[in-house]
């Protein structure tokens, strides 16, 4: 029986012919597509908040768009690691656009809500002080979760910080042994993200109120994604270990990952990693949400485990189980393969956000349009209590 040769061991010109026909570019627009998707969701659910009769029929279509929408990140994510495994894109320039986007989505964000929402809301009360504190009690108050997660940009920016102090080779600073403390500042992304995660857990326990300004700062995607792509990145050094400790240089490796062959090895893996994830993510639900019970009579009560499953749900766990989706479409991808259209990859993002700004856009007309009332002064407390009138509690459909 002929032995398999070792990876470190093939000759990088017995290159294989095979070429999954998905580009980084195909990753990147269904991965847009899936984020448009949120803004669907969220006019959706005003629409159930602003008309509880329509909830019962609009409630699935919510569910099943939103197990769509958390695919955004796994598709954007593979993209990106196409460009820099494919040398098409450096760490610096995902950096850059990443940070750049979640920095100003943060700022766009905060003017509008004071320029517009708290200025707006300020000249119909006699209290103009008392906005923001209200405005967080109200958010509070409707919404089950505690908050609202939408700056994707924080996730995709992590991630690529996590692999760029992983994978980076500095050249000026922190060179010889003192790339292990490069290296270490990898732990600053995770622990960015473990913070996340416990602050969106106590906002949904109701132990804590975050401020309205820390929404867009709050990562999006649920925590077995970021896992998925951290355990992705040190696979890719472990790998590069394990080929120049056979003799082979950086420079070799660097020529390897171009290969259709590690192109291949790398869906594979990713397909197989995906799976693992979801499986460990449904495993991880049922164990936090039985650890944060009280006590064994505790799980066996139908109301207390609802609560506990929103609490989970709220930090991210049960919401990666769509990967299992994902993984035979990773089959398909090659990230050696080149686009035919390259300048489509900078339309892609910008006609989204577009198409995303003009549905929120409309919401808000077709919303003003039905519900438009004359609202004498009044103090902001009275203001949102006859708000409040029009929707429904928290929890309730």
């Amino acid at each position: 029986m002929r032995k398999r040769r070792k990876f470190h061991e093939i000759e990088i010109e017995n290159d294989i012919r095979y070429r999954g026909p998905l580009s980084y570019q195909g990753f990147q627009i269904l991965g847009w597509l899936c984020i448009s998707l949120m803004v669907v969701i969220m006019c959706l659910n005003l629409s159930m908040m602003l008309d509880p009769a329509s909830a019962e029929s609009t409630y699935g279509t919510v569910q099943v768009l939103t197990y769509f929408n958390t695919l955004s990140l796994p598709f954007l994510l593979i993209s990106n690691f196409a460009r820099i495994l494919n040398a098409s894109e450096g760490y610096r320039m995902q950096l850059i656009r990443n940070g750049g986007g979640a920095l100003a989505i943060f700022l766009v964000t905060v003017l509008f809500f004071s320029r517009y929402v708290v200025s707006l809301i300020a000249q119909f009360v006699t209290d103009p002080e008392n906005v923001v504190p209200v405005l967080t009690g109200f958010f509070r108050e409707k919404l089950q979760e505690g908050f609202i997660a939408f700056n994707i940009f924080v996730d995709l920016f992590l991630c690529t910080l996590f692999m760029y102090f992983l994978n980076a080779r500095p050249k000026r600073f922190f060179t010889g042994k003192k790339t292990i403390i490069f290296r270490l500042f990898a732990l600053l992304p995770v622990a960015y993200e473990v913070f996340s995660i416990v602050m969106k857990g106590k906002a949904a326990a109701g132990d804590i109120t975050l401020p309205l300004w820390s929404f867009p700062l709050l990562t999006v995607k649920p925590p077995m994604t970021f896992v998925v792509f951290m355990t992705l990145a040190l696979l890719i050094k472990t790998r590069e270990l394990r080929f120049c400790k056979h003799g082979r240089t950086h420079e070799e490796y660097q020529a390897f990952l171009k290969t259709n062959r590690n192109s291949l090895h790398f869906s594979v893996y990713l397909s197989v990693i995906l799976v693992i994830s979801a499986i460990l993510d449904f495993i991880i639900l049922v164990f936090v949400t039985i650890y944060s019970a009280d006590s064994l009579e505790a799980v066996t009560d139908v109301e207390t485990v609802s609560n506990l499953l929103s609490v989970s749900a709220a930090m991210g766990f049960g919401k990666s189980i769509p990967l299992l989706f994902v993984a035979p479409v990773v089959l398909l991808f090659s990230y050696t393969r080149t686009p035919k259209y390259k300048p489509l990859s900078t339309l892609v993002p910008i006609f989204a956000i577009s198409l995303m700004v003009l549905m929120v856009i409309e919401a808000i007309y077709q919303g003003l349009s039905q519900f438009a009332i004359q609202v004498p002064p009044l103090s902001i407390r009275d203001l949102f209590k006859d708000l409040s009138s029009y929707l429904p509690a928290a929890g309730e459909p």
